[in-house]
């Protein structure tokens, strides 16, 4: 296959898979509403019409139809498909991207295909087509990494002053769901966004434990896993909670203050390490793209092959190395 018939055909796919994604966003907004509407017009009364009927033995025989030709493993697939898009909304809410799965999956899509199929189109090779469709697939990943790198450590540097809020409501005579209440209302993002998902678990049926269990989940902060830890143990074992939040409260500036100061003594170290070890890699995905030629003797011939997998190593190597020097266990 020349470039033009690759272009044409990488240029096909993505057309196809960015009209199927927007289908099915504008159809589930266009119908959003009506659906709604049905739900509970479904809880409130019992009586069906004669057309609601009909519509129901349509919908009964078109699903009977659809089973009877489907897979036993089109249920197992679809429900991977739903928990694939949980873990990218919840991956979004993390970072604090305002946008839905299918949004991202649309622009991800974009991102991999379009520049490798306009690259392909030019006739640029095989080699560059592939550079930019992997620089294309892992950019939103490494953008969504470090947006939610900043939350966590916005998070964790709020934690402190919601803790002392936290204590001073119990010493009022709150419960410790209104503190947590206030808390989501009082309390600026991000802390205050992921103490309203825990209200609003709780409000919908789930317990206490299983809503701060999640909130660690999604978080993934240690600071936050200690006060989860202590709450929980409180309610089984009792004891004076809001001691036990003001002494967790000192402990947790404590570590943000030490992590300030340990921050600031490896930013050098840190910062040598990214640019010693994104710059062969950096260097590399541009040679590919702008010459081809150059680095094909890396992948055609005996010796490029040898000194590509040592560097790649050695570079490896490199990076656990600078890793294991500036991070600092306390």
């Amino acid at each position: 296959m020349n470039g033009l018939q690759i272009s044409i055909v990488i240029l096909s796919v993505s057309f196809g898979l960015f009209s199927f994604f927007l289908w099915v966003s504008i159809m589930g907004t266009a119908t959003k509403d009506r659906r709604s509407v049905e739900k509970r017009f479904d809880k409130i009364t019992n009586r069906k019409s004669g057309l609601t009927v009909q519509l129901q033995e349509k919908k009964k025989k078109r699903k009977s139809m659809l089973l009877s030709r489907a897979t036993g493993g089109t249920e197992k697939q679809s429900v991977q498909r739903k928990k694939l898009m949980d873990t990218i909304f919840n991956e979004l809410i993390l970072a604090d991207i305002m946008m839905k799965p299918e949004e991202f999956c649309i622009i991800w899509l974009l991102l991999t295909f379009v520049p490798a199929g306009l690259a392909a189109l030019f006739q640029a090779g095989l080699m560059p087509s592939a550079t930019l469709a992997a620089i294309g697939a892992f950019t939103p990943i490494i953008f969504i990494k470090t947006k939610k790198g900043k939350r966590i450590k916005a998070f964790e540097a709020q934690l402190g002053d919601t803790l002392i809020m936290m204590c001073n409501g119990l010493r009022s005579g709150f419960s410790f769901q209104q503190t947590m209440e206030n808390v989501a209302t009082d309390m600026p993002a991000p802390i205050g966004i992921e103490f309203s998902r825990v209200c609003n678990e709780i409000r919908y049926g789930a317990t206490m434990e299983d809503a701060l269990n999640n909130m660690v989940d999604r978080v993934k902060s240690a600071d936050l896993m200690l006060v989860v830890s202590a709450v929980l143990i409180q309610r089984t074992t009792g004891g004076n909670l809001s001691e036990i939040l003001t002494t967790i409260s000192d402990t947790i500036r404590d570590r943000v203050k030490i992590k300030g100061e340990i921050s600031s003594i490896t930013a050098q170290g840190r910062m040598s390490g990214l640019i010693i070890g994104a710059l062969p890699i950096c260097i590399a995905a541009v040679l590919m793209v702008m010459n081809p030629d150059y680095m094909s003797t890396f992948f055609t011939t005996t010796a490029g092959k040898i000194m590509l997998i040592v560097s790649v190593v050695m570079e490896i190597i490199g990076f656990f190395a600078i890793r294991k020097v500036v991070t600092i266990e306390y």
